[in-house]
């Protein structure tokens, strides 16, 4: 399963090269949970819990810390650029 799940993240990645850290990239994982992806790897990610985005941010699910919460998925979004740059 690790190989499948690694091999859906390259080719996640290689579809999203051409999105900068001002702009990431977003992609569906699964329903209720998103990846943010910058131009060359993976940002955080935005986990939906009932009516809050739960902010993540690292460069896979098992090691991203939580950043943030906000209702608005623009918010959520601008947390995970926020703590990936820093």
């Amino acid at each position: 399963m690790t190989d499948i799940l690694q091999t859906g993240e390259r080719r996640r990645r290689a579809q999203h090269q051409d999105a900068s850290p001002a702009e990431p990239s977003i992609a569906i994982m699964r329903d209720d949970l998103y990846v943010v992806l910058g131009a060359r790897e993976t940002m955080g990610f935005i986990e939906r819990v009932g009516g809050v985005f739960v902010a993540l941010c690292g460069p896979d699910l098992a090691r991203a810390v939580e950043v943030g919460q906000s209702r608005s998925w623009d918010r959520s979004v601008g947390m995970v650029r926020t703590a990936y740059a820093g």
